[in-house]
């Protein structure tokens, strides 16, 4: 699992306020392995305005190995296990972090602003994992500034 429901792996106890992720309705998963026909018998039961979404407000949704690119080196070897929910794994938070400053959406800002805000996230440490990513300029310069606005407004801004 990665994006925002990931954090669930290593802060069980978001789930349990009223903030953002008790109040999103979707998680993000990939296969692995990587099954085709599975993503779409899944995607059919529990996706966007399917079954499960009509019944429950909530929907899972498959996406493809490719998402991988937008994870940090080394990504794999800190997966956190969701507790209860065996064979799933979580994103580590400053993995996901660095695929949110990707996306880059007001709500991943915000999402990444609150996090740090609370202590769950080092900025520094994202940082870190930002330069070991290989990218073309425009997207170092994005991502960079994308994490010193979630810093200094989550009120931990970043040296200069």
């Amino acid at each position: 699992m990665f994006g925002s429901a990931s954090s669930l792996g290593t802060f069980p106890d978001l789930g349990e306020s009223d903030g953002w992720i008790r109040n999103s309705n979707d998680a993000d998963f990939v296969l692995d392995p990587w099954d085709e026909e599975l993503a779409w018998s899944i995607h059919n039961e529990f996706g966007l305005e399917k079954p499960y979404d009509r019944l429950t407000g909530h929907h899972a949704d498959i996406v493809r190995p490719i998402a991988y690119e937008n994870f940090p080196p080394g990504w794999q070897a800190r997966l956190v296990p969701l507790a209860g929910c065996p064979g799933v794994m979580c994103l580590e938070p400053h993995d996901m972090a660095v695929a949110k400053l990707f996306a880059g959406r007001p709500k991943d800002i915000g999402l990444l602003t609150d996090l740090i805000r609370m202590g769950r996230l080092d900025p520094v440490e994202i940082q870190r994992r930002l330069r070991e990513m290989e990218m073309m300029e425009k997207w170092i310069r994005l991502t960079h500034a994308r994490l010193r606005e979630c810093a200094a407004a989550g009120g931990k801004p970043l040296p200069p």
